[in-house]
């Protein structure tokens, strides 16, 4: 089940009306079987600890967990839905630190940690970004710096 969710891609986000301390919107989404079966299908990560869990806790995991393209997407879909089609993703780095596993109700959020200019005049956001679950709280802290068009 996924928060309901609409992309209004007629919206442009301008550096100008960004400020530190923002809170981006976010979604959450809980995690079953057959969201499971989409990201071991869709990524062709064919992995047993991503779908077998007798496997996966021979192999010293708790269970099965999601896999690091689909930790990638959560966190990456969260930042642009949030900076909209205008904007652009300059960096980004991720830390997978705890699993998000079937049963767990998975969280995307983030906050606007700084903005800035740079020389070459790009008008620059720096994000923390994370994904968060119901069973262990932050398990994938996250960093970004996107570039946003400014008004005029």
């Amino acid at each position: 089940m996924t928060t309901a969710h609409v992309q209004d891609f007629s919206k442009v986000l301008y550096w100008d009306d960004v400020a530190v301390d923002d809170d981006l919107p976010g979604f959450s989404m809980a995690l079953d079987w057959t969201t499971m079966v989409r990201q071991v299908h869709g990524s062709q990560d064919w992995s047993r600890i991503h779908h077998d869990p007798d496997y996966a806790v021979d192999s010293g995991h708790k269970g099965i967990f999601y896999n690091t393209g689909w930790t990638a997407g959560m966190l990456s879909r969260a930042v642009t839905d949030w900076m909209g089609l205008e904007g652009w993703v300059k960096k980004f780095s991720f830390q997978m630190r705890d699993m998000n596993m079937n049963g767990d109700t998975v969280s995307a959020k983030g906050k606007v940690v700084d903005k800035f200019v740079t020389d070459d005049g790009e008008h620059l956001v720096k994000l923390d970004v994370w994904l968060e679950n119901n069973r262990v709280g932050k398990t994938t802290p996250a960093e970004y710096t996107v570039r946003l068009p400014v008004r005029g």
